[in-house]
């Protein structure tokens, strides 16, 4: 029996199938719990167990807190009934929210970390030390958290989804006006509001935006203030539709710019990896871990809004060599799906061990 624990909607855990699909495949028992914070109504299988407590995002820190409290309290309530031989702790928060369930389970627990969280406090990363030096292996989603991270042999689990990859997709150059295309939520507006002015009314580009999100609206009422007419919202989306949705892009927009500080900095977003995917020049925000493998792998360019940006950027991609772009981006992959296919191996290790 295993136990996956994620301190969370999992809606916003996406890696999740990561881990059960293997579960499923060996055909192992498994519960999953994590936290039904948003309060939605769920129709989850028997496996997802849930703490049905709902706590809103911007409550104050110790309201917040006892929130947290109750939700490792509701967990380790589960783990006393159904006690797992083996533990998967989805999240740096959720691994030391419950640093005493690991500590009775050192060796026993696979530790997954996905974003910059609190490592700039001292005690905090005292905890998360000592749990990744106990796991059976650590998990990261980007080379770059060993910036901030303890000296340690980390397995990397990279956010793609391998089964995109089933079409053979290639790079052709596309037609005025070029296509700058953000997929995914629509956020950052502080940062993108300075590429909406200088790529504003450019006849060469249309900044095309496919999704949904807290931002969506200042997006387009700064466009109407402005006068930026070329623009275009296309709202919420499948993401089995992605596909089809940028076979008409460019370039992806990936730039997030530096808002969260070190949240972002040491991050790969799942976008860069579309760009590898489907064959798509990107665009990244100087600085921070995205730049220095999109410029190592020649993928894209990194930049800033600055004035010269649309200028460069056709340049960039009036120039771009179709069959060495295609290189360069298969040669990326295979070198992704080789870390990757080290990250199943793992897991399978892990199921084989304390799966049954």
């Amino acid at each position: 029996m295993i136990s996956i624990i994620f301190c969370g909607d999992i809606r916003y855990c996406p890696y999740l199938s990561r881990y059960t699909d293997r579960l499923d495949f060996s055909q192992s028992e498994y519960e999953v719990l994590f936290w039904n914070r948003a309060g939605l109504k769920l129709n989850v299988k028997s496996e997802y167990k849930y703490y049905d407590s709902p706590s809103a995002e911007d409550l104050g820190k110790t309201k917040k807190l006892f929130d947290f409290l109750g939700f490792r309290n509701w967990v380790k309530k589960q783990l006393s009934v159904s006690k797992p031989d083996g533990i998967i702790f989805l999240s740096t928060l959720s691994g030391v929210l419950l640093w005493d369930v690991a500590k009775k389970h050192k060796k026993k627990y696979i530790f997954d970390i996905r974003d910059y969280s609190y490592e700039n406090i001292g005690f905090f990363k005292k905890v998360e030390t000592k749990i990744i030096g106990d796991s059976f292996f650590t998990a990261v989603s980007s080379k770059g958290f060993k910036t901030f991270l303890p000296e340690h042999e980390y397995v990397i689990a990279h956010n793609f989804n391998r089964n995109d990859m089933v079409e053979p997709y290639r790079f052709t150059k596309k037609s005025e006006p070029y296509q700058i295309v953000w997929n995914g939520t629509v956020r950052f507006f502080d940062y993108q509001k300075d590429f909406l002015n200088i790529f504003k009314n450019d006849p060469r580009f249309v900044l095309v935006y496919h999704g949904a999100g807290t931002d969506l609206e200042l997006y387009k009422k700064y466009c109407r203030e402005n006068g930026i007419t070329n623009v275009t919202f296309t709202g919420a989306y499948d993401n089995r539709d992605k596909a089809k949705l940028i076979q008409n892009a460019a370039i992806l927009n990936n730039c997030y710019g530096g808002r969260n500080g070190d949240e972002l900095r040491f991050a790969i977003s799942n976008r860069f990896y579309d760009g590898l995917v489907y064959h798509i020049p990107q665009i990244v925000e100087d600085g921070g871990y995205k730049a220095d493998e999109t410029q190592r792998l020649k993928v894209g360019l990194s930049v800033e809004p600055t004035s010269d940006l649309p200028d460069r950027l056709y340049q960039y991609y009036t120039s771009l060599n179709p069959e060495l772009f295609n290189l360069s981006c298969e040669t990326a992959l295979t070198e992704i799906i080789s870390e990757d296919d080290n990250y199943i191996q793992r897991i399978d290790e892990f199921v084989n061990r304390f799966g049954r």
